[in-house]
């Protein structure tokens, strides 16, 4: 049996357009279960326990960066050693993304933001529908982090599909989970990036933009669903 795992992760929120969070960005990272990723996480694992670290740490790329949560008291170089690390293993994964990006200001919030996300979905689905069918089941991943993506997933994605399932787990349990929200940094990072919007941590911790466009985005782009 082929099988198609769709991993689910979002940034920003549903609420009013706010210049801290001016877009909200879904993304979907695919991996055909055919391709195998044990190697590559058995890799990760031993890179977050030599950089001194528990195996089993879940690599959240937002706090990361901006040295919030679990990473406050993380220094910087070992900040960056740790998203280099989940960077390699999407970089090296036999995986693929694709992301939805809606701008606040111009599509509001609430329902008028989950009918944009619904339309920009439905039009990826619609023009993938051959190769999403090849697979005799496709299974959905996400963690029920806000109703409206959890709607609107299920919605979309059984309109096109009759051979797709929806799991709702806890980011620490799939390594493409982490992947997802990498996905959703990196998508954020270039959208600032494009309208001159990077925070002061951001341009920190990529040291200049340069660097940033050749070392991380570059080979981001690389990985997007053709």
């Amino acid at each position: 049996m082929r099988e198609l795992s769709v991993f689910c992760d979002e940034s920003g929120d549903f609420g009013a357009y706010d210049h801290h969070c001016p877009y909200y960005i879904v993304s979907l990272v695919f991996h055909n279960q055919e391709a195998g990723i044990r190697a590559g996480i058995s890799f990760l694992e031993n890179a977050l326990m030599n950089i001194g670290f528990s195996r089993n740490l879940t690599i959240h790329t937002a706090p990361l960066i901006r040295r919030e949560a679990e990473f406050v008291n993380v220094d910087m170089p070992k900040r960056k050693k740790l998203f280099d690390t989940l960077f390699s293993f999407f970089r090296c994964s036999d995986v693929s993304f694709q992301t939805f990006v809606v701008e606040k200001r111009k599509f509001g919030s609430g329902e008028e933001l989950a009918e944009r996300l619904a339309k920009l979905m439905g039009e990826f689905l619609r023009d993938n529908l051959a190769y999403l069918q090849n697979f005799d089941r496709v299974v959905v991943y996400y963690d029920k982090g806000q109703k409206e993506v959890t709607r609107t997933l299920k919605i979309i994605f059984s309109a096109y599909l009759s051979n797709v399932e929806f799991k709702i787990v806890q980011p620490d349990r799939y390594r493409l989970f982490q992947v997802a929200d990498l996905v959703c940094t990196l998508e954020l990072l270039q959208t600032k990036l494009g309208d001159h919007l990077l925070s002061t941590s951001e341009k920190d911790f990529f040291v200049n933009t340069k660097r940033l466009k050749k070392t991380y985005l570059r080979t981001f782009e690389t990985k997007r669903f053709a």
